[in-house]
């Protein structure tokens, strides 16, 4: 991002709730950037997400955590989403991280095997940590 202004417009584009169950709160630690989705991630919602993250792509986001912290429930549809996600920014050289999952949502992650090719932190600060450590 370079101008304020941009942050300032696609923060405001990323975060319009149109309607849907799903709202996702964006910030940015350095050149990290936080998405805090609060609902539920399922077939109605999982297109909120999906645009969300592919315009944040886009504009130049390659760091990005996914805070799960007030994600009650996350379906296939959902899954897919954020597969998709990670390997966009994998073709961008980026990665994208999960933190802060509930009981419920880290057993779906762990039965889909998620854990695999997303990697999983206990606290958004572990994971936003977790990329200055990688070289």
């Amino acid at each position: 991002m370079t101008s304020e202004n941009t942050e300032i417009n696609l923060l405001h584009t990323l975060r319009k709730e149109a309607g849907s169950a799903l709202k996702v709160d964006i910030w940015y630690e350095g050149e990290i950037w936080v998405f805090h989705p609060v609902g539920s991630i399922d077939t109605g919602t999982c297109g909120d997400l999906e645009v969300t993250l592919i315009e944040g792509i886009q504009q130049g986001m390659r760091w990005i955590v996914l805070d799960m912290t007030d994600v009650r429930y996350i379906s296939s549809a959902g899954i897919r989403v954020l597969i998709l996600g990670a390997k966009t920014l994998k073709q961008k050289n980026g990665e994208l991280k999960l933190s802060t999952l509930n009981k419920t949502v880290e057993e779906i992650i762990q039965m889909t095997g998620l854990k695999k090719v997303i990697p999983v932190y206990p606290d958004n600060q572990s994971a936003i940590h977790s990329f200055s450590t990688k070289e």
